[in-house]
């Protein structure tokens, strides 16, 4: 009896050829590339539904998401139907987490593994943007930096919020700090809300929880990505808080 797969389903050595190279690659390559074509995505996404505004990015690291941003959004002009002069805000210690609540203990969310250098990520950033672009780097541990709220930095609407800030107490300092900036339209992203196993009492997942439950805000799901539950929402209602 044929089999109705075919011969390429005979074809061992491919399959085992496919399976070599996919079992290859380094996991935060393929998270990487996903969340790269994700930015691509929502830039084009909110330059056809006229969403202006600006880029926020909390949890910056070494500048790899943040500069891809900016070049999305080059690469997405030719769609806007007026030219939106979107500003980019990252917001960093650059010294790691700091004091990490016991609610936050991750066996991977340490200082050793998120410390990196202001200046090296500053000169990346303006390498990528090539002065095309208004570029605000925010220096700083969330506690404070945040506290001064977005009209301190000028911001007024977001366009894009992407949200790589891993704990539940950094996370909710975030969208707390976001809150005013929210419209009809505006996209967030959660780069990792699938960390601490997927509880619901931990993380992102959870700050967003009690956010959209204390402030009324509607939210509907545009897509994921990645291998950490990077999940990427539209704000679709505001309601005051």
């Amino acid at each position: 009896m044929s089999s109705k797969f075919g011969v390429i389903g005979k074809l061992n050595f491919l399959q085992d050829m496919a399976s070599w190279v996919i079992s290859s690659i380094n996991p935060p390559i393929i998270h990487n590339l996903e969340k790269y074509l994700m930015l691509h995505k929502v830039f084009y996404y909110t330059a056809c539904e006229n969403i202006q505004g600006d880029y926020l990015e909390f949890g910056v690291y070494t500048g790899s998401s943040f500069c891809h941003a900016i070049r999305s959004y080059m690469k997405n002009l030719r769609y806007e139907a007026e030219k939106f002069n979107t500003r980019f805000f990252g917001f960093d210690s650059f010294d790691g987490f700091g004091e990490i609540n016991e609610i936050d203990i991750h066996p991977f969310y340490t200082k050793e593994n998120f410390t990196t250098s202001y200046d090296k990520v500053k000169r990346r950033i303006q390498k990528a943007s090539g002065g095309g672009v208004a570029v605000n780097l925010i220096k700083g541990f969330f506690n404070e930096s945040l506290s001064k709220g977005p009209l301190y930095f000028g911001i007024g609407k977001a366009r894009i919020i992407f949200i790589d800030s891993d704990t539940y107490t950094a996370a909710y300092a975030v969208l707390k700090f976001c809150h005013e900036t929210l419209q009809i339209g505006t996209v967030i992203i959660f780069d990792d809300r699938l960390s601490y196993k997927g509880r619901l009492d931990a993380g992102e997942i959870r700050a967003f929880n009690e956010f959209l439950s204390k402030t009324g805000i509607g939210v509907i799901e545009y897509g994921r990505y990645g291998v950490c539950g990077g999940m990427v929402y539209v704000v679709n209602s505001i309601h005051p808080s």
